[in-house]
């Protein structure tokens, strides 16, 4: 198979799928790649590894967001490494094979991002309109685990028999524009219907809060109310940016199927660095996440050693056996020299303390 350059030279002379435009500096299209993953994998790291360090993330709904974050992980561990690398190569791996892979991967986790946030707007209507006693039932008897396995298999195995059998649109050389059919099916079942189940659940969730709110006093004055007020809203927030930063490439790649490089891999590439971003919301706009965030950034970059953090941890105890035993030696040390009573009383007073 012909290396990715020589196809460029033919039809895409200035830019390249993997490695952006060739006016550009190949300085700056490094530093920026490296600069969206090395960001991209920590933010989207801290937020997966958020459920797991803070207590009030630590319940079965929230596997679904959790999965949100390894959809973007996906992006930011995989994809944008291997652009650095082939950039970094002089054009030696800047091949169609590559090209397919991050392809594949960057379907696959469109999918998965767009399936598990309506997972998400279910879950959250279905906890908001029902009592705790049937919320639990449903995350029990709904086999979270097993749903969200499925979920990436279908994702996976569809993106890959789009790409890989010539059925999705030829991102890589542009010379076909694939499958109709399979194209407009995985358009409605993957991004048109969960768009709208989505919308609508965020948005019914936010108004039921917000009913719940005017009609309850004392839930308004809950934490449970702060905590499902900035969820929702948060959840809006995240989700419309997804779906304004890869509207461009969808109306691009079904209604201007010829249009000119530049702008459709800069569409592209618009979704693909919307991963970077998007994790960093929740820090920044949630409590939970934001003292997860803390709690992770101080054990990953400011806590030394484990002995640190034990002496740390059980520093009064130490502090007090080592006090004790001043004392205890500070004690005998009076009661072999000193023969006054009073000192010797004083002795027996400090001994207790």
């Amino acid at each position: 198979m012909h290396g990715l350059n020589q196809v460029l030279s033919n039809s895409t002379r200035f830019y390249s799928p993997v490695t952006l435009s060739h006016e550009w500096p190949t300085l700056s299209r490094l530093l920026m790649m490296v600069f969206c993953s090395c960001l991209g994998t920590t933010i989207n790291g801290f937020f997966v590894a958020a459920f797991f360090v803070e207590h009030t993330l630590k319940k079965v709904g929230n596997v679904f967001l959790a999965c949100i974050g390894l959809a973007d992980l996906i992006v930011t561990t995989a994809v944008m490494p291997v652009s650095a690398v082939v950039l970094l190569s002089a054009g030696q791996w800047d091949t169609i094979p590559v090209c397919r892979a991050l392809h594949f991967l960057t379907e696959a986790s469109t999918y998965s991002y767009s399936l598990f946030f309506t997972l998400v707007a279910i879950e959250t209507y279905y906890r908001l309109g029902h009592t705790a006693f049937q919320y639990d039932h449903l995350c029990v008897s709904l086999r979270v685990g097993i749903v969200s396995v499925l979920v990436f298999a279908v994702c996976f195995i569809t993106a890959g028999v789009g790409v890989y059998m010539d059925l999705d649109y030829d991102y890589c050389q542009r010379r076909h524009h694939g499958d109709y059919t399979f194209r407009m099916s995985t358009f409605i079942i993957f991004h048109a219907v969960p768009f709208v189940i989505t919308f609508f659940g965020l948005f019914c969730s936010c108004f039921k809060v917000r009913r719940r709110a005017k009609k309850q006093a004392y839930y308004k004055r809950s934490q449970q109310y702060e905590r499902d007020f900035s969820t929702t809203n948060l959840n809006i927030t995240v989700f419309l940016l997804y779906a304004a930063a890869w509207t461009p490439y969808l109306v691009i790649a079904l209604k201007y199927p010829n249009a000119s490089d530049t702008k459709f891999y800069h569409c592209v590439w618009i979704g693909v660095c919307r991963s970077v971003f998007t994790s960093f919301l929740y820090s920044a706009m949630n409590r939970n996440f934001r003292r997860a965030f803390a709690h992770l950034f101080y054990y990953c970059c400011c806590k030394s050693t484990l002995t640190g953090s034990f002496s740390s941890r059980h520093r009064r105890a130490l502090e007090y056996k080592s006090a004790t035993g001043d004392v205890r030696v500070h004690i005998m040390h009076q009661a072999v020299n000193s023969n006054s009573p009073q000192r010797a009383s004083s002795s027996r007073e400090t001994q207790e303390l």
